[in-house]
């Protein structure tokens, strides 16, 4: 009898990633990491993503025991296997990704946003095993979210929804990546972050890092930011604090919108650990509209890391229930 495979590929702006699955094992049996094309051409990409399937498909593969799911970032419609927009990668609009994946590969072929794979690997094997709903935000270079409520992705009608960075969280905060104003994205991802320190660097607040960003402002980065922090630089503990106090106000509002047993917080800002963890806790206890919205809640940070996505790919792989709408065969 043949053996079922997973393959899993988190597509991003800078690496394509994928891994071999067998059965439920959530270490790959082969991995492979590219860089994705900087081209204004989608063939390029697409070939890349094929090469990368490739690489790690099993000798001899029988693909009506191989199935294959695919992360990207941005709008996608699950429901059709299209990308509709990917905000690093401009030449990505109205892609038809499953269809032509098929053409290459006759399997069983998943496309989904990138954080809804990630939430999906946090609620099967990683922070959210045992809950039903949860709320799951990739705090990085942008803000990802994924919702899942009775067990399933919310998506909405066309497959659009949760995408929670996208959320106005102040209406004249700064210009966000997609070219609307005071999104969670723009106030509280890495780059927001980062951006944020440079300016009041340059307004004369003094920082352990003072003596970086005069030699070169673009050098204050997020990360250095939250080694300055954990240090016990004042200046990094206070935006830090100010970050926290966004996403514990955003935070609250989602448990009045759907009400979920766990809140998982990943991505690279997540470094933070409970710097920035505790923070928001305390805030969300503040903010929360009533009470009982705070019984049997954990808010926690996710255990699966970069891997989240690829382990995401596993899990819509062998229960394609979680993904409603998602192909059978």
């Amino acid at each position: 009898m043949a053996r079922p495979y997973s393959i899993a590929v988190d597509l991003g702006g800078t690496h394509i990633r994928a891994a071999l699955f067998l059965g439920q094992d959530t270490t790959p049996v082969r991995h492979t990491r590219g860089l994705t094309p900087h081209t204004p051409d989608q063939a390029p990409i697409l070939e890349a993503v094929a090469h990368a399937i490739q690489d790690v498909l099993p000798p001899d593969p029988d693909l009506a025991n191989v199935s294959i799911a695919i992360g990207t970032p941005g709008p996608v419609d699950p429901f059709r296997g299209m990308v509709l927009s990917a905000p690093n990668i401009p030449s990505w609009r109205d892609l038809p990704l499953r269809d032509w994946i098929l053409r290459r590969y006759p399997a069983t072929v998943y496309i989904a946003n990138d954080a809804n794979l990630a939430a999906l690997g946090e609620l099967t094997f990683g922070a959210g095993q045992g809950a039903t709903d949860i709320v799951y935000l990739a705090l990085g270079t942008g803000i990802g979210g994924g919702v899942i409520t009775g067990g399933r992705l919310l998506l909405g009608s066309r497959g659009l929804g949760a995408e929670l960075g996208h959320v106005t969280v102040d209406p004249r905060g700064p210009r966000c990546a997609c070219g609307r104003t005071g999104h969670l994205e723009a106030l509280a991802s890495g780059p927001a972050i980062a951006r944020e320190a440079r300016a009041r660097l340059a307004g004369g607040a003094f920082s352990s890092l003072s003596k970086l960003y005069r030699s070169d402002p673009l050098t204050v980065t997020a990360e250095l930011i939250a080694d300055a922090a954990r240090q016990g630089d004042a200046f990094s503990r206070t935006l830090v604090a100010d970050t926290a106090a966004v996403l514990a106000r955003f935070i609250a509002d989602c448990l009045a919108v759907f009400s979920p047993q766990r809140v998982i917080l990943g991505g690279g800002v997540m470094a933070l650990g409970d710097l920035l963890l505790a923070p928001i806790r305390e805030g969300v206890a503040n903010h929360a509209m009533a009470a009982v919205y705070l019984e049997q809640l954990t808010i926690c940070a996710a255990q699966l890391g970069d891997d989240a996505g690829l382990i995401g790919g596993l899990a819509l792989c062998l229960n394609p229930a979680l993904q409603p709408g998602s192909p059978v065969s």
